[in-house]
């Protein structure tokens, strides 16, 4: 009977000791092989560092800001929406909008990717579809005043589509024509 009582109790200690062991292995394995120096505290220079406003492998900024947008654009968006908007002008609306659903996928806060995809649902003649994609990057456009005037009306456009005269009007009032 006391057998039965000390085995538990003798699993415990040898499962709780083995896994203390595979910890220290672990952060032993780790280290072993990385003799890195200790890094010793810094000595403040006679002379006042220059600090640069922006590192010089840091790409710039400005070259690939979307207008209005204080994020930079990557250039892979760049290239998708040159891309879509080629397909567009080229007629091929259903690539110019898979391009731009791409875009978003990559830069998802981009108002004005939302923006350029609304304007292919209208011409598509999704108007319920384009009116939501405009509302999405009104939503996204803080302050851009000549994005949110497009995105209204693109709205106007697409509730007329839809036989909406009343809010057509209201949507043009709000797009300041």
């Amino acid at each position: 009977m006391t057998k039965i009582f000390y085995f538990p109790l003798l699993l415990a200690v040898v499962l709780q000791t083995g896994c203390m062991s595979v910890s220290t292995r672990q952060s032993s394995t780790e280290t072993r092989g990385l003799s890195l120096p200790a890094e010793e505290p810094r000595q403040p220079s006679q002379e006042p560092e220059k600090k640069s406003e922006t590192p010089p492998s840091a790409p710039s900024r400005s070259r690939y800001a979307a207008k209005g947008e204080g994020r930079a654009t990557p250039p892979a968006v760049l290239a998708l929406m040159r891309e879509a908007e080629a397909s567009r002008s080229g007629g091929q609306l259903d690539n110019a909008a898979a391009t731009l659903e791409r875009a978003i996928r990559i830069q998802p806060r981009s108002s004005a990717l939302w923006q350029q995809l609304a304007s292919v649902r209208l011409e598509q003649h999704q108007p319920g579809l384009a009116e939501d994609l405009a509302k999405k990057s009104n939503v996204l456009a803080q302050g851009n005043r000549d994005l949110i005037r497009k995105n209204w009306v693109i709205i106007a456009a697409a509730r007329r589509q839809k036989g909406d005269a009343q809010g057509a009007a209201e949507a043009d009032a709000k797009a300041g024509r």
